[in-house]
C-alpha cells in the first residue's frame, strides 16, 4: 500500500489562505492590454486602465482561457510573440470581461454575466458542519478546478468521514459535494458516489447556490456512518478465487485507466484470501502512488480511482456468480 503523509492544514488555516481580499474590474473585453518584455528577467504585466498588475503563470493561463488562446501553444512561443498574440486577441474581443485581482495578482477572468462562488465560501460551508480544527486533506484552486477535501469526524474501526467539495471552474459549472471515507491504516481516500447530491444553479443568485450547496453538504454528511458500515461489511465477501476476474469486471464497468491495474493487482496478491474490502482499498490506494499523487495533471485519474472504490461500497446489484456481470432485472 502507498502511504501518504497526512497534512497539518486545518479549516482555520485554509480560511486564512482563501479569504477574499480581491477587487473586481469590469470593462469591455477589448480594453485591457498586456506587456511581455523582451527581457525574460522582467515580469509581464496587464494594464487595466492606469492600473498595472504583474502576471504569473496562473494569471496568464486565466487570460488564455478567457481569450481562447491554446495554453500549450502560448507557453511555447517567444515573449515577442506572446505580446503580439495576446494583445491582438484582446483588441478584437467582443463583450465584457470581469477581472478579479488582489495584492498577489490576478485571481479570476470571466464574463460578468457568469458569477461564481468564491473559494472562501466553500470553507465557510464546510465550517458550518465541522470544527475549525478539522483536517484538510486536499485543497487547491486552479484555472480549471476547485477542490476541497476535509475530514469531519471519526466514525469507527479506523474510518474517518468527511466531504469533498469541487467545481469545474473552467466551464463555471455548478459546485459539487460528495461524501468521502478515509481509511487510517492505509491512508486511503474513497469517494462515495451519490447522483442525488446534485445542485441546479441555473438562473439563481450566488446566495441561493451557496444555500443549496450547504443543504447538499448536510445530506452528504448524514450518510457517512452508513457508508462506513457498508465499507467494513465488504470484508465479509471473499474474492480469493477470482480476484483478477473481479478486478477486470470493475475496470471495464468504470473505464479505469490501464496503467494503475498492475499496481492494484500487486496489492491484491499480497493477501492470501482477499475480500471486496481489500479490492476497494487497493483501487483507491493506487491514487496515493507518487506518480499519480504528485502530478497535478493526474488529478482526474486520482479522483477516478477513489470514486471507483466508492462505487464498490455502494454496489448492491445482483451479479453473475461466474463472471460478475450485472444480472438483468426480470
Amino acid at each position: 500500500m502507498h502511504q501518504r503523509e497526512l497534512p497539518t492544514t486545518t479549516l482555520a488555516d485554509l480560511d486564512t489562505t482563501w479569504r477574499n481580499r480581491d477587487r473586481e474590474w469590469t470593462s469591455d473585453a477589448c480594453v485591457p492590454t498586456v506587456d511581455f518584455p523582451h527581457d525574460a528577467r522582467v515580469e509581464p504585466k496587464i494594464l487595466l486602465g492606469d492600473h498595472e498588475i504583474t502576471l504569473d503563470d496562473q494569471a496568464i493561463d486565466l487570460l488564455c482561457a478567457f481569450y481562447q488562446i491554446p495554453t500549450a501553444y502560448f507557453r511555447r512561443i517567444t515573449p515577442e510573440e506572446r505580446h503580439y498574440v495576446m494583445n491582438m486577441r484582446m483588441n478584437h474581443a467582443l463583450g465584457e470581461v470581469t477581472i478579479t485581482y488582489n495584492d498577489r495578482g490576478l485571481t479570476d477572468v470571466r464574463k460578468p454575466t457568469k458569477p461564481r462562488l468564491e473559494p472562501e465560501e466553500f470553507v465557510r460551508i464546510a465550517h458550518r458542519l465541522y470544527p475549525a480544527s478539522s483536517t484538510v486533506l486536499d485543497a487547491y484552486v486552479t484555472v480549471d478546478e476547485l477542490r476541497l477535501d476535509v475530514l469531519g469526524h471519526y466514525i469507527e474501526d479506523g474510518i474517518r468521514g468527511g466531504l469533498r467539495f469541487g467545481q469545474n471552474r473552467k466551464q463555471n459549472l455548478a459546485p459539487t459535494v460528495a461524501p468521502i471515507l478515509f481509511h487510517e491504516d492505509t491512508t486511503t481516500v474513497i469517494e462515495i458516489p451519490d447522483p442525488s447530491l446534485k445542485i441546479d444553479a441555473r438562473g439563481i443568485s450566488l446566495d441561493k447556490i451557496a444555500e443549496r450547496l450547504a443543504a447538499e453538504a448536510l445530506r452528504a454528511d448524514a450518510r457517512l456512518h452508513m457508508d462506513a458500515q457498508h465499507l467494513l461489511k465488504l470484508q465479509r465477501t471473499s474474492i480469493g478465487g477470482d480476484r483478477i476476474m473481479r478486478l477486470h469486471r470493475i475496470a471495464a464497468e468504470h473505464n479505469l485507466p490501464v496503467r494503475p491495474l498492475g499496481d492494484i493487482t500487486v496489492a491484491l496478491s499480497r493477501t492470501a484470501e482477499p475480500t471486496l474490502l481489500d479490492l476497494a482499498l487497493a483501487i483507491a490506494n493506487t491514487a496515493n502512488a507518487p506518480k499519480i499523487a504528485d502530478d497535478p495533471s493526474k488529478r482526474v485519474i486520482r479522483t477516478k480511482l477513489q470514486a471507483t472504490a466508492g462505487a464498490i461500497v455502494t454496489d448492491e446489484a445482483e451479479r453473475c456468480s461466474s463472471c460478475h456481470a450485472l444480472v438483468a432485472a426480470a
